[in-house]
This record gives C-alpha cells, structure tokens and sequence, in this order.
C-alpha cells in the first residue's frame, strides 16, 4: 500500500518519518509532499507568512529552519499537493499537521490528526489539569479555545520542536509537574519522540503525543 504524507511545510520531513517508520508496517511505501516544495525560503517568508488576525501554523523547511505560515494561506497549497499525490497514486494521505483544516478535495482517503487527537480527547474525562505543548507563543489563545472543548483546565505551554533544545523541554517538563498536571497532549506534529521521552522522564502522568496517535491509526487502516 502507498501512503502519501502531506507536510505543510517541505518534504522530505525526515524528523518525522524517522519516528513513523519505526512504528508503521515495513511494507508501507512512503511518498512525501510540501505544501511549500515549490518555494524557498525568501518567497515563503515575504508571502506565505501570517497577518494580523491570522492563524499561525509553525513548519519546517527541507533545510530544518523553522517558518510561520499563514493558515489561510496554505490551504490552497495543500489542495494542490493533494492532487499530485492523488494523481502518483496513493492509497491513502495523511496530514502532518495537527490543525485544524477544511474537507480536501480527494479520491484517496484523508487522515487529519487534528480529529484523531479530538476524538482521543473527546473520549477522556480527567480530574485536574490538562497541560497542552503547541509549537509558538502566538498560538496560545487558538490553543486554550481549542483544548477548552474537552476539559475544563487547561495550560498551555508554547514550545518550538524545531528551534528549541533538549534543555528547553526538560524545563517544560518541570512547568509541567509543577502544575500537577494530570494530563499531557504535544499538539504539534514537529515533537520528536524524544521530545516526549524527556516530558515523560518528568511527568509521570500520560501523554498523548501527535506522531504515535497518528501511527496507531494509520496501523489500524492499513492492517
């Protein structure tokens, strides 16, 4: 079967294939696509970053530099990512982002992590707080409104998963157990699984983390 991942930002995303590999069946063939191959880095910096009013998605270019996109602006670039990956035949797309996004499009089946997480969330009553890591401080309000759908407490705590360090995060981590969280969701496909192993070091409580939800659900597709 040929799974087609869709980045916002450039393919290939070797920091993410990299963990999904490991978890996904080894007969899956991989095909990859940026919303933003078609474009380097001074023409996505000049265009494709946010307004005011705009909602900020934070990606990684080919090169691991960090940029903040426009929402608005990048849909219609996916769509036409959508359609090549449609067109190279794949059986199946899946999204490696975690925002929210309209209904592409597609002859293939789409999966949205975004609604995996949502439906994980929807499922779960937790007692206490929820601490949420989104990748950058102009996210925090979207985040809150976001996460306030499914639990009454919610943090939130804005850390890059491309920019920022191991140290940076193990600081997070003791934010985290500081609060006595109860609960632990890395609402950002750009977080590692050693991003996670070190939160976890710190915070023993779960944590929902974007790579593993979408690789447990992409398993159970493709099996």
């Amino acid at each position: 079967m040929r799974v087609g991942f869709l980045t916002i930002g450039q393919s290939p995303r070797v920091d993410v294939l990299r963990d999904l590999r490991e978890l996904l069946p080894r007969w899956v063939e991989v095909v990859e696509a940026g919303a933003l191959d078609d474009y380097d880095e001074a023409y996505i910096k000049e265009n494709l970053a946010p307004g005011e009013g705009d909602i900020v998605y934070v990606t990684r270019l080919r090169t691991g530099v960090e940029v903040k996109i426009s929402k608005s602006k990048v849909i219609p670039l996916m769509q036409k990512k959508i359609d090549y990956l449609n067109a190279v035949g794949v059986d199946l797309i899946a999204i490696l982002c975690t925002g929210e996004f309209p209904e592409f499009s597609s002859k293939a089946p789409i999966i949205y992590p975004e609604r995996v997480l949502k439906g994980v969330a929807s499922s779960l009553w937790f007692r206490g707080v929820v601490g949420v890591l989104i990748p950058d401080q102009a996210q925090v309000d979207y985040a809150t409104r976001k996460w306030s759908e499914f639990f009454r407490e919610v943090d939130v705590y804005p850390v890059s998963p491309y920019s920022s360090t191991p140290q940076d995060f193990a600081n997070v981590a003791e934010r985290l157990s500081s609060s006595n969280v109860s609960l632990v969701i890395m609402d950002c496909m750009g977080y590692t699984l050693e991003h996670r192993n070190i939160i976890r070091r710190t915070v023993k409580k779960p944590i929902i983390a974007s790579r593993t939800i979408l690789a447990r659900a992409l398993t159970e597709f493709l099996d």
